[in-house]
């Protein structure tokens, strides 16, 4: 009896070109998801940042309207994480006031608060 023809190799595992094309579709689903993963974290770290540069802000608009001339007086102000705040006061008329609340992020990019304000 005769055992079939395997046309002259026997077929037990992977030839090298199949597993270098294994490997090279490894590769490329390895690097998208490496790229996606990094993406994810550049867009949670603005998030991240604006949601910081909001906060500061708000917090210098409220500050402002509690004591208009001091918030003008510090002038620029370095926050934490280095993000820093300036406060301008422009009087607009009568006894309303724009209180103008600017906050610069540490790689650039600015984030302001415009906000009509009553003088006492």
């Amino acid at each position: 009896m005769n055992a079939p023809a395997h046309h002259g190799r026997p077929r037990g595992g992977f030839t090298l070109l199949e597993t270098m094309v294994a490997l090279i579709i490894l590769g490329l689903v390895v690097a998208a998801s490496l790229q996606l993963y990094g993406s994810a974290l550049r867009s949670a770290y603005r998030a991240s940042a604006w949601a910081t540069a909001t906060a500061y802000a708000e917090e210098g608009m409220e500050l402002a309207k509690l004591d208009l001339a001091g918030m003008e007086a510090r002038g620029l102000e370095i926050l934490p994480e280095g993000f820093e705040r300036r406060v301008r006061v422009r009087p607009v008329g009568g006894a309303l006031s724009q209180v103008t609340v600017s906050v610069v992020f540490p790689g650039g990019g600015a984030y302001e608060v415009h906000r009509l304000v009553e003088v006492p």
